[in-house]
């Protein structure tokens, strides 16, 4: 150990020189605002325990399969998510409205209501005030704990440190006491951003500020007409590519109003190419404002917006056999619109999903339609990925995580599969395929074509079609049902159910660009078959759709957030 340590330790004049440097080391990383993630590198011991309170219990329940429990946005669903979620250790929040880019809680609180629209991120504005205040409580302790271990990490690195001699200056009171000064600096909100009278968005107001637009180079990220076409390729400061907003969709980060445009288009978005704007005036930069907002109307900025919705689920005399997908029982139920979210964002969705519901005391039977221009129905092929659609239903009252649920409230889902439906002969595919012979099914063949009689599959003993004899479920076989029942305990533990447990038939049609899927089920079933339905209950219930043209599979897909569900008794 050098002199410094020691004279440190026995208060001599490497202290003074040691102290020196964390001081002036401070002022640079109060100037730098931010470290890379790194250097990260500081055990879990050395931040601050995480304490059981209500934000954690609600943060692991709801936020950290996309966040991570730590909240540094590496969590288990992350790697399906475009844009990825947030990393709150180094506090590039987007939406303030201060000047240090350091988020009141009003801020926070906004996002949670609104969620982020352009992202995977959906609203929590049916959770009470005091949940919603208990998780931005969490978000910034996560925040505190993130700057103080960037902190430490790079003390460590510039000075050279050892882990124990580290431990040893960890100790010291006046270093804890120069950490907190930093990490206070950086998580205090600063003074509130100013937004002057933004005026009436009259014809001529907003004709200046196309002008303006253009003449600020606003079009080499959002494109001329501000459709987000501009040739700029886009990085945030983690290095992962974004896009620029399309206007004309109304499809706002934060709040569409004129207040919160003026801040994000004078004072830009920290953490992303949108920069602030110095060099025009108040009343210039609103004009911008006012041309943004004649590209969409408040409707289309409304329905920008994810809404939770009610299906009540109508009592009939009696529910028609088969699949109705056009029967009169269906104007007995309302058709509710369901908003759907790209997890893996893009701009070009349209598909106008309706759900209607309705049960006879004994079963209960689903009618979900949605709009596709193209009948995606097989995946022989390697780059073909079929159209699909599945509900996830879960016990109302304590909600579990929306992505699959979780092991103390497992969901429960019925999937129907275009490819599972449609059975395309793979002859139809590939129409000049060639087999050899099949040794337990036939002898020496004369031709190697594929519709030859012996290659049928159910001229198959077991041997030779294994998957069909493992009873793997997904591999169809004849007198198979469309639908499939599935159940989940969490991200990443999708299973299915044993054939035998499958309860839910489903059947899907495409006619003329709609998708129309029937789901039916007994509502009454026993735990391993499923969640179980009575008339008068109330249950919490989601949508999915994958749309095959768009390459959807797997987590790749469109999802609705929790909805209520309630039958009629």
């Amino acid at each position: 150990m050098d002199g410094s340590r020691r004279g440190r330790r026995s208060g001599g004049a490497g202290s003074h020189d040691r102290m020196s440097r964390r001081w002036s080391y401070l002022v640079f990383m109060m100037a730098a605002g931010m470290v890379t993630a790194s250097l990260i590198r500081v055990s879990a011991a050395q931040a601050p325990a995480a304490q059981p309170t209500r934000g954690r219990t609600l943060y692991l329940k709801h936020c950290a399969a996309c966040h991570g429990e730590k909240g540094d946005g590496n969590g288990i669903a992350a790697p399906f998510l475009f844009p990825k979620p947030r990393d709150f250790r180094f506090g590039r929040f987007r939406l303030v409205s201060t000047s240090s880019g350091v988020p009141t809680t009003a801020d926070l609180d906004a996002v949670l209501k609104r969620g982020m629209p352009g992202s995977a991120m959906p609203p929590w504005y049916f959770l009470s005030d005091a949940d919603r205040s208990a998780l931005i409580d969490e978000v910034l302790r996560l925040f505190r704990v993130g700057l103080r271990e960037s902190y430490i990490a790079r003390y460590k690195e510039e000075e050279q440190l050892s882990d124990e001699e580290l431990a040893e200056e960890l100790k010291d009171p006046d270093f804890q006491a120069e950490i907190d000064d930093f990490v206070t600096s950086r998580t205090t909100p600063g003074e509130l951003t100013e937004v002057p009278p933004l005026g009436k968005p009259s014809p001529e107001v907003i004709a200046e500020g196309k002008r303006l637009y253009v003449m600020q180079g606003c079009v080499s990220c959002h494109g001329e007409k501000g459709v987000g076409d501009g040739v700029k390729k886009m990085v945030d400061d983690e290095g992962y590519p974004t896009r620029p907003r399309d206007f004309t969709r109304g499809i706002f980060k934060g709040g569409h109003d004129p207040a919160s445009l003026y801040r994000r288009t004078a004072y830009g978005m920290r953490g992303t190419p949108m920069p602030a704007t110095v060099n025009l005036k108040p009343s210039e930069i609103a004009a911008i404002v006012h041309w943004m907002r004649s590209l969409s109307d408040e409707a289309t900025r409304q329905a920008a917006v994810i809404r939770r919705r009610q299906i009540d689920v109508v009592r009939v005399s009696a529910i028609p056999a088969g699949y109705p997908f056009d029967d009169a029982i269906w104007n007995k139920a309302a058709a509710v619109p369901m908003q759907v979210i790209p997890v893996w964002w893009r701009d070009d969705v349209s598909i106008d999903l309706r759900v209607q519901v309705v049960h006879d005391g004994d079963d209960i039977m689903f009618r979900l339609q949605w709009k596709d221009a193209t009948w995606s129905k097989t995946s022989h092929r390697t780059n073909d990925f079929p159209d699909a659609v599945a509900i996830q239903i879960a016990q109302a009252g304590d909600e579990p995580f929306l992505g699959m649920g979780s092991a103390d409230s497992p969901v429960d889902i019925w999937y129907c599969n275009a490819d599972r439906q449609a059975r395309l002969a793979l002859e139809k595919v590939y129409p000049r395929i060639m087999v050899g012979s099949y040794p337990f099914s036939e002898g020496a063949v004369a031709k190697a074509t594929y519709d030859r009689p012996g290659t049928r599959d159910d001229r198959q003993p077991p041997v030779s079609l294994p998957a069909v004899a493992a009873g793997n479920h997904v591999t169809p076989v004849p007198g198979d049902p469309a639908g499939e029942s599935l159940e989940a305990a969490g991200p990443r533990t999708l299973t299915f159910r044993p054939r035998i447990r499958w309860k839910v038939e489903s059947r899907g049609r495409w006619k003329e660009g709609v998708w129309t899927a029937i789901f039916r089920r007994s509502l009454k079933v026993s735990p391993d078959e499923g969640v179980g339905l009575a008339p008068g209950a109330k249950m919490s219930v989601a949508f999915a759709v994958w749309d095959g043209a768009h390459r959807d599979r797997n987590g790749q897909k469109l999802i609705t957030i929790w909805n209520d569900l309630r039958l009629q008794p």
